[in-house]
């Protein structure tokens, strides 16, 4: 341990003219035995400390410095310095015997010991933090929360926590499960849950921090995310942070969320434009290191291979094919941008309309509104030249509000090119925003297919909008009837593009948008003959085994109401409630290598772009009871006595949470069944995050995540296709009435806010990354483009994979948290399953 030696060494009396070069005592007297040093860097710094002070007390410039370099590293710090530099300083500065000689930091030892020593004890450079925060507090409009500097001490590197959040079981009574900064019960039953990365870590070169969601909104934080090879021996994870402005839950006198909702800037262009709100982050993984993470005797931490991390996108183009400038800040900021606009906050005529009431951001020039989950798709995934011409990043902004009389232009989906760290907005798939977009096989070489998902019109707005009114009054509905506003008004939708194409159907390769298929296509809405199946999806569901920029009223997000072109009489789109009123909103969407369930396209592409496309839907899980499918494996275990078979909500109770044994000793047990059935879900409820994982044996399995307001804690689970199904519980997180979530808890500590809901979102395989050969090296290399990633996916045995999640954690947003404005302290988990075979 550093302290040790040093105090060591200045207490002793030393009169010798020269230290002893010996590669263990270094700063130590000759008298020093190895026996009594710990040089393994063990847990007893603290104690040390305590008398190495007064010891050193007479050199103050060097113990200021050392002190914070024995109090930021310890047995869990990481850093570029090592004992040898101690010592290269020390016998620099002529110290041996000369006890009382003043340092001299400005030679090229000394500036490199200090900075050393700073990077050290801050991951973000500040060495001292009341300094610093004296100097920038004279710069107008820096403000410091009191609490600063204390809250800069929990500021870490990427990958430096290793406690998760969720829980295997609730904490009960237990002692060890409630303590704040540890986690609780981890004794997973479907398999092992590690810790990637935490919101609020930072990037030690950069200063480049993680963000999640939006403080003080409900629901966000890291959500989609995906992964490939940077190099041979990097894997880059990409993710995005749900993150909400000021359209959520506006307060009466001032439109926003909270006094100061926005998550920190991001810049663009040169720096000439900003973001608030949501963030898409990468971060850098030694390859080798996370295949090997999951291993029994790997380290904890995932600090040690984190290469680097920061914001993915250098420029940013809206759907005019723009640059993104700055806003028109002049008065209430609300006033006409006239060119380089982002669109979703903007009218056509360039006016700030975000917010029931529109109010600007004040840190940024633009919101970029709750990105929500995302897929990443690699060149030619598919091999044979199938699949898009370049590596990049589906993200989508996904709802919005807006003040009901504001003519919006919508909210486009957001593609990411990941060899330049572009971002291009698109409105290929409508612009009624989006929860994820994911491509698919469409079987021909010169085509992309996609499946997007999303909301068709969350922008705050009902029947009573300006934008309907202007929709009735230019278009007329196929059946006549008025249109009624199109939120979750949509069926299930494929988008065809054909790639190297610009949008007036000519050839183009060097354009990013139009080789990748998003210029030129068509976008298909699955219709059925409604005077044979139900026009309601959702009663089946219960019963079943570039160009112009116009206005939201020309969008084809209203034509799910019309009758399909070309279609026979009869036949309507299979929207989730018909096409007069919203039923339940499209969420995740997710691939199938193995079965295409429109296995006619690829013949149908060989004439051109089809009028339709035959296509069969299929249901795997009805809404239907799934109690005795689900396999807890001894976990699961609610703070009520009850388990994670069922999901426990107050949907029809929104507003009170009453105490069971209050309703025991008002009605007996009759009364807390009748309580208890009320509030309890025995179907899936509020799925809000899948993946469809391929794996050997032909297996299929689905990543199930709920949303649905789990009062203790929101549910994860593994499931193994077949029929039956069958659902391996994996964890639970959050919950208002968790324990943890009530004792203000978290393994991240000094953040925990009120106690509320969590949420696992997004989640991406790595196996294909990481598989190696009998000879233990990797099988995928840089560049691939024959398909073969996912075949080795589908070669991998599901309990050798690696799949990476997201955890999103709502009540994390107090603390240092609100202090650095990271959103809400949320985690990137790794998880290795463990199920039956």
């Amino acid at each position: 341990m550093l302290s040790r030696m040093l105090a060591a060494c200045l207490g002793a009396s030393s009169v010798m003219g020269q230290c002893p070069n010996h590669p263990h005592l270094d700063l130590c007297s000759a008298s020093t035995t190895a026996e009594d040093m710990d040089v393994n860097g063990g847990g007893r710094n603290s104690a040390w400390m305590a008398w190495a002070l007064p010891l050193l007390a007479a050199r103050p410039s060097f113990v200021t410095a050392f002190f914070a370099l024995a109090v930021a590293t310890g047995a869990d710090a990481q850093s570029g310095m090592s004992c040898g530099n101690i010592r290269t300083f020390y016998q620099a500065q002529s110290c041996c015997g000369e006890s009382e000689r003043a340092l001299d930091f400005s030679s090229s030892e000394g500036s490199s010991f200090s900075n050393s020593v700073c990077e050290s004890g801050s991951p973000v450079g500040v060495c001292h933090c009341e300094k610093a925060m004296q100097l920038l507090s004279q710069v107008d409009g820096v403000q410091f929360p009191v609490e600063f500097c204390a809250h800069m001490a929990a500021v870490k590197p990427v990958g430096f926590h290793d406690q998760p959040i969720c829980e295997a079981s609730d904490a009960g009574n237990n002692a060890a499960y409630l303590v704040d900064g540890m986690a609780g019960n981890t004794n997973f039953p479907h398999g092992n849950i590690k810790v990637l990365a935490t919101v609020g870590e930072v990037d030690p070169t950069t200063g480049a921090m993680l963000t999640g969601c939006t403080v003080q909104t409900k629901r966000g934080v890291p959500d989609g995310l995906g992964a490939y090879l940077k190099d041979a021996s990097t894997v880059r994870l990409i993710y995005q942070s749900e993150a909400y402005g000021q359209p959520h839950e506006p307060q009466k006198d001032t439109g926003l969320v909270t006094s100061n909702p926005e998550s920190f800037p991001w810049a663009v262009n040169s720096k000439s434009a900003s973001f608030t709100g949501s963030h898409i982050h990468y971060i850098d993984y030694d390859r080798s290191m996370l295949a090997s993470f999951m291993d029994d005797n790997a380290p904890s931490k995932a600090q040690g291979m984190v290469k680097g991390a920061g914001n993915a996108v250098s420029k940013a183009y809206n759907l005019k094919r723009e640059l993104v400038g700055p806003r028109n800040r002049t008065g209430d900021g609300l006033q006409p941008t006239t060119s380089n606009v982002h669109e979703s906050n903007v009218d056509v005529n360039g006016n700030y309309i975000v917010g029931s009431t529109a109010t600007a951001p004040s840190k940024a020039d633009w919101l970029m509104q709750s990105l929500c989950s995302a897929h990443l798709e690699v060149r030619h995934q598919w091999g044979n030249g199938m699949g898009v011409e370049d590596d990049l990043f589906i993200t989508n902004e996904e709802w919005i509000t807006y003040p009901t009389d504001s003519m919006p232009i919508g909210l486009p989906v957001h593609v990411l090119n990941l060899a330049t760290g572009e971002l291009w907005a698109t409105a290929a798939f409508t612009l009624g925003g989006h929860e994820k977009v994911v491509e698919v096989n469409s079987g021909h070489r010169d085509y992309v297919a996609f499946v997007p998902s999303g909301y068709n019109g969350a922008f705050g707005l009902s029947d009573d909008s300006a934008v309907l009114a202007a929709r009735n009054a230019a278009y007329s509905r196929t059946d006549g009837n008025p249109y009624v506003y199109p939120q979750d008004i949509v069926p299930t939708k494929l988008y065809i593009g054909k790639k190297n194409t610009d949008k007036d159907g000519n050839a183009q390769t060097t354009d990013f948008m139009a080789r990748n298929g998003f210029e030129y296509g068509a976008l298909y809405g699955f219709a059925v003959d409604c005077n044979a199946v139900n026009p309601s999806r959702d009663s089946w569901h219960q019963s079943a085994q570039r160009g112009t920029v116009e206005s939201f009223e020309k969008d084809g997000s209203w034509e799910f109401q019309d009758a399909p072109a070309g279609a026979p009489d009869g036949w309507c789109f299979w929207n989730s409630n018909g096409k007069d009123s919203r039923g339940a909103k499209t969420e995740h969407v997710l691939l199938r290598d193995r079965i295409y369930d429109f296995q006619g396209l690829p013949t149908l592409l060989s004439n051109g772009m089809p009028d339709s496309i035959p296509a069969t839907y299929t249901v795997h899980q009805p809404e239907s009871n799934v109690v005795d499918l689900i396999e807890l494996g001894g976990a699961g275990l609610r703070a009520d006595g009850n388990n994670q078979t069922m999901m426990h909500d107050r949907s029809r109770d929104k507003t009170t949470f009453e105490d069971p044994r209050a309703v025991v000793l008002r009605g007996g047990f009759d009364a807390w069944f009748s309580w208890f059935v009320s509030l309890t879900r025995t179907v899936f409820q509020d799925v809000d995050g899948m993946e469809w994982i391929a794996a050997a044996n032909g297996e299929d399995y689905f990543v199930i995540h709920e949303d649905g307001g789990n009062l203790y804690g929101e549910r994860k689970f593994l499931a193994k296709v077949g029929v039956p199904m069958k659902y391996y519980f994996v964890a639970q997180s959050g919950g208002s009435q968790n324990t943890r979530e009530l004792a203000s808890i978290s393994s991240v500590a000094g953040v925990p806010g009120r106690a509320t809901s969590h949420e696992f979102s997004g989640a991406f395989d790595l196996s294909g990354l990481l598989r190696k050969d009998a000879a233990g090296n990797f099988e995928l290399t840089v560049g691939d483009v024959t398909g073969k990633k996912r075949a080795l996916e589908a070669a991998t045995p599901i309990n050798e994979k690696i799949i990476a999640v997201n955890l999103q954690a709502h009540s994390n947003n107090a603390g240092w948290a609100d202090t650095f404005k990271t959103d809400r302290v949320a985690q990137v988990l790794a998880y290795k399953p463990r199920v039956p075979a």
